[in-house]
């Protein structure tokens, strides 16, 4: 089930037109979020997400992201608690507590990067640099050795120089993502960069740049979830699989989907202790 927490951003990125489109962060009450929360797991739900534009920066008078994935993950009955998606500035050391010490709330986050080079996200008016995600990744990961990250990157931004995509990659090799979102950069009307930022990269070198993105995520994607095989985890079953119906599919808490043959107890909702047997390249 999902619970919209807020609704919203402030962040301005100049890619983007969402702050014009939906207006300034607003948290929604917690009572609310709690009473939402708890109606899905009394109708059955073991998992809820959490929605926000950048959910971590939720506010509501002095509650902040922390308290509310400390109240809402202690709900009696659910089983699993995520959210999306997280923006990298405000991964206070509160909510990365939370997210550890709550038991429900799973070890997957999404963190948009965007790109690894540092003037590339200072024209994107992203707030960090890569230095500054890079320790976020590294608390992440002390944290919770097991979290799996997922991300956004996008290639071409205005003025991207080759020295810049050459940073991004970079920036794949050493963080490892489990996976990534890739786009091309294109112009959206009402945005900063539509009026301010030549769109100076042509196509040609933008999909060259994003097939090396892909290239290298897909092979690393790969490595890590080779490396699942013959360990055992618990997955949580969503429905049957799309390529046969004697298979469901489950996902790990960390997000990996999981395909197992039907069987007695093998349903929507039902929690399994799976033992990992193989992979395919997904």
């Amino acid at each position: 089930g999902h619970v919209t927490i807020q609704r919203g951003c402030d962040k301005f990125c100049t890619f983007c037109v969402v702050p014009y489109t939906r207006g300034r962060e607003r948290g929604v009450p917690p009572r609310e979020i709690l009473r939402q929360a708890r109606a899905m797991v009394d109708m059955g739900f073991k998992e809820i997400q959490l929605l926000g534009q950048t959910v971590n920066s939720y506010r509501y008078e002095d509650a902040g992201f922390a308290d509310i994935l400390r109240a809402v993950g202690a709900i009696p009955g659910l089983v699993r608690l995520r959210f999306t998606s997280p923006y990298p500035l405000d991964f206070s050391p509160a909510v990365i507590a939370a997210m550890a010490e709550t038991q429900t709330v799973c070890h997957h986050v999404h963190l948009p990067l965007q790109s690894g080079a540092d003037g590339v996200l200072a024209r994107m008016r992203r707030g960090y640099g890569y230095g500054e995600y890079r320790t976020l990744v590294d608390a992440l990961r002390a944290a919770m050795p097991d979290i799996a990250i997922t991300t956004d990157i996008m290639v071409g931004f205005c003025d991207e120089t080759e020295d810049e995509h050459a940073a991004t990659m970079r920036a794949i090799e050493e963080i490892r993502f489990d996976n990534a979102f890739t786009f091309a950069y294109s112009e959206r009307s009402g945005t900063v960069a539509a009026r301010k930022m030549p769109d100076t990269v042509d196509d040609a070198t933008k999909q060259r740049r994003l097939d090396e993105v892909i290239a290298a995520q897909r092979r690393i994607s790969s490595e890590i979830i080779a490396a699942q095989v013959g360990r055992r985890d618990q997955i949580l079953i969503e429905g049957p699989s799309k390529r046969s119906p004697d298979e469901f599919l489950g996902r790990t808490g960390t997000f990996r989907p999981v395909i197992v043959k039907s069987g007695p107890g093998v349903e929507p909702g039902a929690l399994l202790d799976v033992a990992l047997e193989g992979t395919t390249s997904a």
